[in-house]
């Protein structure tokens, strides 16, 4: 056992410095990592060893995550102008009919798909019911 494996972590070792937070950003921008080093001016193999991190690795989940979330936000907040966009050429008796089929198909499709989530929210609402139900029945016995 080293003597430096009891130690609290340095906060070079839990902090992020600029140029790592810098190539985050980049690895969320870019395409490959080859080019998210070279955008925020650090070596290949550097950002490489930074991913191996753990707190560099930590911090990127992290960033991956809100950039999704913000992404399905986006998508979310646009929906209603994907129906309404659908439903246009669903109507234009001007648009081909591979067009309108398509638009009729998919929002067909995405109102069964709504009808299945409602259904299986239903059925799990039911389910933890039941478990706690069950769960306070145990308890008693």
């Amino acid at each position: 056992m080293s003597k430096y494996e009891d130690r609290p972590p340095r906060h070079s070792e839990t902090s992020l410095t600029t140029p790592q937070q810098q190539a985050i950003l980049a690895l969320l921008r870019e395409p490959s990592v080859a080019a998210a080093a070279a955008s925020a001016g650090v070596g290949e193999r550097t950002l490489h060893r930074w991913m191996r991190l753990e707190h560099f690795d930590e911090a990127y989940r992290l960033a991956r995550r809100e950039a999704f979330v913000q992404a399905i936000g986006l998508t979310q907040r646009s929906s209603a102008a994907a129906v309404a966009t659908l439903l246009r050429i669903m109507h234009d008796p001007k648009a081909t009919w591979s067009s309108r089929v398509s638009a009729a198909t998919n929002v067909l499709k995405f109102a069964r798909e709504s009808i299945e989530l409602d259904d299986l929210a239903e059925r799990l609402v039911k389910l933890e019911r039941a478990s706690a139900e069950r769960d306070r029945w145990m308890g008693q016995s």
